[in-house]
């Protein structure tokens, strides 16, 4: 890695390691919320962007659930239907992916804000 790398070897290796060991939906889940970091979304919201087919409280039972318990995202109750998710900033392995995000990430983003936008205006 050259003078300009915005992470570490180590931080990279750590990255892909942890990336291993997530199934396909984890991995989408966090790409998209570390783009659009500090954004957070809903649940349906996010079932969107991810292109997941299910509704979004069976994606609320399991996958969610698996990321939140590893403090990889944070769940906000907004109200009991509700809630607001965004990727755990402070998680060592996030903060390597929203680095990497910002850095390079910045057509990807676009994408995910345009799909954000035309779900906000119907």
């Amino acid at each position: 890695m050259t003078e300009e790398s915005i992470v570490t070897t180590k931080e990279m290796y750590d990255l892909l390691i942890g990336f291993a060991s997530l199934n396909e939906m984890n991995r989408k889940i966090l790409l998209c919320l570390a783009h659009i970091y500090p954004r957070a979304v809903s649940g349906v919201q996010l079932t969107k962007l991810v292109g997941y087919s299910g509704k979004a409280k069976s994606l609320y039972r399991g996958v969610l659930q698996r990321l939140t318990e590893e403090k990889l995202i944070l769940s906000d109750k907004l109200t009991s239907k509700l809630h607001s998710l965004r990727i755990n900033h402070l998680h060592p392995l996030a903060k390597t992916l929203i680095a990497i995000a910002e850095q390079h990430g910045k057509k990807i983003r676009e994408m995910y804000e345009n799909a954000l936008r035309t779900d906000e205006n119907g």
